[in-house]
């Protein structure tokens, strides 16, 4: 299974400049069947992200087009996720966010990342944003 972070999505959402392309290849495969997961956290921080940075931002639009993901799995987050996440804030210097996302993509053995963070790299999971 592929971990989605966050930067992906709003990338696709945005239709960034310079990484929607990229962005909507990668959510493409996801409609197509490509079994991909993300966290619990990842609505929350792209509705924090957009509200204050997009303009025509609506919550509701944003919810829909990821709830149309079928193939995209929103993974709860337990308190042993933030307890992993405290260690790797406290062992490896990485911040809250960052960490509750690797500890999620660590629980459900996802293989691969996508992502343009390199911190998933530091926890032996792939990160590529192609």
């Amino acid at each position: 299974m592929k971990y989605v972070d966050v930067n992906v999505l709003i990338y696709w959402l945005i239709d960034h400049p310079e990484f929607g392309d990229t962005a909507r290849e990668i959510v493409g495969r996801i409609e197509g069947g490509e079994r991909a997961a993300t966290s619990a956290l990842t609505p929350w921080i792209i509705h924090v992200v957009l509200k204050n940075e997009a303009e025509n931002y609506d919550r509701e639009t944003m919810l829909e087009l990821l709830d149309d993901l079928k193939h995209l799995t929103v993974a709860e987050l337990t308190m042993n996720d933030y307890l992993r996440a405290d260690e790797l804030v406290a062992e490896a210097g990485f911040d809250m966010e960052d960490a509750l996302h690797l500890v999620t993509a660590e629980r459900l053995d996802c293989d691969k990342s996508y992502t343009n963070d390199s911190d998933f790299d530091k926890v032996g999971i792939d990160a590529a944003f192609e």
